[in-house]
């Protein structure tokens, strides 16, 4: 639990966040890597579907298969994350959620799972969200600080700037 006995933030880490990391996508991967570093200290509690595990182990071809199983296993199979199945019920809300936000399916299907799952926000940098609203009670945002920063974010930070 982190400072101040709080209970952290739950938290939907899309797919895409994941890929900032292991491609080390600049802008993105700052960012990206302190909200999974923030899942591993447990300032944020993770919060996933199923299918944001088939979408990362995906990019076979798009990446290096070394980095892409170390940040599988660091961050979705050893970090407590509190997961979620896609069935029909998540299906039909993404296919509503599809219609009113112009959104396409496996987006969709995120938002849903979020909206499932009560979480407090869904994070992604992907451009078909919509951002800075909250669908179903769950507020759509880019990657930010969620928690009290910490020397691990400035660590991030400085890498950012010294290897772009």
């Amino acid at each position: 639990m982190p400072a101040g006995g709080k209970k952290p933030p739950l938290v939907y880490i899309d797919s895409c966040i994941f890929l900032n990391v292991i491609k080390r996508e600049t802008p993105y991967w700052p960012d990206s890597l302190k909200l999974l570093l923030a899942a591993e200290r447990g300032d944020i509690q993770l919060v996933a579907s199923t299918l944001v595990l088939a979408e990362v182990a995906s990019h076979n071809g798009e990446v290096d298969p070394a980095k892409r199983d170390e940040v599988i296993e660091r961050y979705l199979t050893i970090a407590p994350v509190q997961w979620y199945e896609l069935d029909l019920f998540v299906v039909e809300d993404a296919r509503r959620i599809c219609d009113d936000y112009q959104m396409r399916g496996a987006d969709a299907a995120h938002v849903a799972t979020a909206i499932r799952a009560r979480a407090n926000y869904l994070v992604s940098n992907d451009k078909r969200f919509p951002y800075d609203q909250a669908v179903g009670g769950v507020k759509i945002i880019r990657p930010m600080v969620l928690w009290d920063a910490t020397i691990h974010d400035a660590h991030v930070d400085q890498e950012a700037a010294d290897n772009p």
